[in-house]
């Protein structure tokens, strides 16, 4: 695989993340050093992806480690910090991808990947409030309005995380339906969140 075409796809998702965040802030130019050559695993994912690409198109579980990758280091960016970036990361992916990725599972105990999961579900949630189609363009009205809904309500977790235990008191029933399936899903019967 040539490293052009894996760099292509890289700088594609980069471009495309730039345009659905631009409300929020800068993400800033896509640069393959600091992108791609720091992270072997990313490289990996990136050549996988551009293998399957044609006939998957981005709904690969390794495009979903890519948008993961490169979503987390744009919410970094946008000012979101640990536990808050990587839950933001892994819900872009899911709802980019339609791969729900445990990538970022280092967690220190339960509890904490518990509140990442849940974290995802919300932005899944937010994102499709209806639960449409998981194709969407990135330079859509929608998808900008959603993607600020997501990014508003993260900032404010981050900034209040006693919002977040709000947030999750009033949606407790919807997130808890959805906690169950997707450890259904995933094989992972880890009870109620």
């Amino acid at each position: 695989m040539e490293i052009r075409a894996v760099a292509q796809i890289a700088r594609r998702e980069w471009e495309n993340m730039t345009v659905s965040l631009e409300d929020f802030g800068d993400i800033g130019k896509f640069d393959i050093e600091y992108h791609i050559f720091d992270n072997p695993n990313l490289i990996k994912h990136l050549i996988e992806t551009a293998n399957k690409v044609h006939s998957y198109d981005y709904l690969t579980l390794d495009a979903a480690s890519v948008s993961t990758e490169l979503a987390y280091k744009a919410a970094e960016r946008l000012g979101l910090k640990g536990h808050i970036a990587s839950s933001f990361a892994g819900g872009y992916s899911w709802v980019r991808t339609g791969w729900f990725d445990l990538m970022w599972t280092d967690f220190k105990d339960i509890y904490d990947l518990e509140q990442h999961l849940v974290k995802q579900i919300f932005f899944f949630k937010i994102f499709f409030p209806k639960f449409v189609d998981l194709s969407w363009c990135f330079d859509s009205t929608s998808v900008i309005e959603n993607f600020s809904a997501v990014y508003h309500r993260f900032v404010g977790w981050q900034n209040n995380p006693e919002g977040y235990v709000n947030d999750y008191r009033l949606y407790k029933e919807q997130i808890e339906l959805m906690w169950i399936k997707l450890s259904m899903v995933l094989d992972n019967p880890i009870g109620k969140c």
